[in-house]
């Protein structure tokens, strides 16, 4: 009984060693990879936030109302837009979407948001495109007008970010 319980054992061993397949240059390539985002991350993780104030327009065209389904399934509060030339993303706006009209294109204002800290790296990239900036950042909306024919196209994006002490 011994004898076949360790047979077994030496089976399984000789069994699992050959499942390994990982060629030693594989395998320090993949701890170097490792390695390197380590230390990218300490030296994210070590960069100083900067305080910074976002806020700005942008403009956008609806493309559709609808109901946020949170308070009711029937009233629309998000709008769904597009940017110049890129794909729909939801806008949620409240109440203001009983005054929006499918189709419409409108500069919509950003509530300045205060209470923001970024790395200098995104500080120096500047404020990504508002689909970007209102999801990343959870910017809300606080009004919006027509749009003029001039104010819709590659710079109809507006967002900034401006430093605070």
């Amino acid at each position: 009984m011994k004898r076949g319980l360790i047979l077994s054992l030496l089976a399984l061993l000789l069994a699992l060693a050959g499942c390994g397949g990982v060629s030693r240059e594989e395998y320090d390539r993949v701890c170097a990879e490792r390695d390197a985002l380590q230390a990218r991350l300490e030296e994210a993780d070590g960069a100083e936030a900067l305080s910074v104030t976002v806020s700005g327009t942008f403009a956008a065209r609806v493309r559709d109302l609808i109901p946020d389904y949170v308070l009711d399934s029937e009233t629309p509060r998000v709008a769904v837009v597009t940017l110049f030339q890129s794909g729909p993303f939801t806008l949620q706006v409240g109440d203001l979407a009983q005054e929006l009209e499918i189709g419409g294109t409108y500069v919509f204002e950003i509530e300045p948001r205060e209470d923001l800290e970024i790395t200098a790296e995104e500080y120096e990239g500047g404020a990504p495109f508002a689909d970007e900036a209102i999801s990343r950042y959870e910017l809300r909306i606080a009004g919006f007008r027509a749009a003029r024919e001039d104010e819709f196209g590659l710079d109809s994006s507006r967002i900034v970010f401006e430093k605070r002490d």
